[in-house]
């Protein structure tokens, strides 16, 4: 295990805040690629029931995403 007092203080801070990134990153493109998807097959109203939870679902998994990532071993 790697710890986070030592070394590069930029490095150590990219390395703990990529995978973060990179799944928030997933999750945005899910929500596009869902809105394109619904927002084609079902109509407008259901799009804009999409657009309206993303907030919501992105903050349940971000927080999920934190707070297992700050988890030391």
């Amino acid at each position: 295990m790697r710890s986070l007092t030592e070394g590069n203080e930029t490095k150590v801070i990219i390395d703990f805040a990529l995978p973060m990134l990179i799944g928030n990153i997933f999750q945005q493109l899910y929500t596009t690629v869902d809105g394109i998807i619904v927002g084609k097959g079902v109509g407008k109203e259901a799009f804009g029931a999409i657009g309206s939870s993303f907030p919501i679902i992105f903050f349940m998994v971000s927080l999920a995403v934190g707070l297992t990532m700050g988890r030391a071993s």
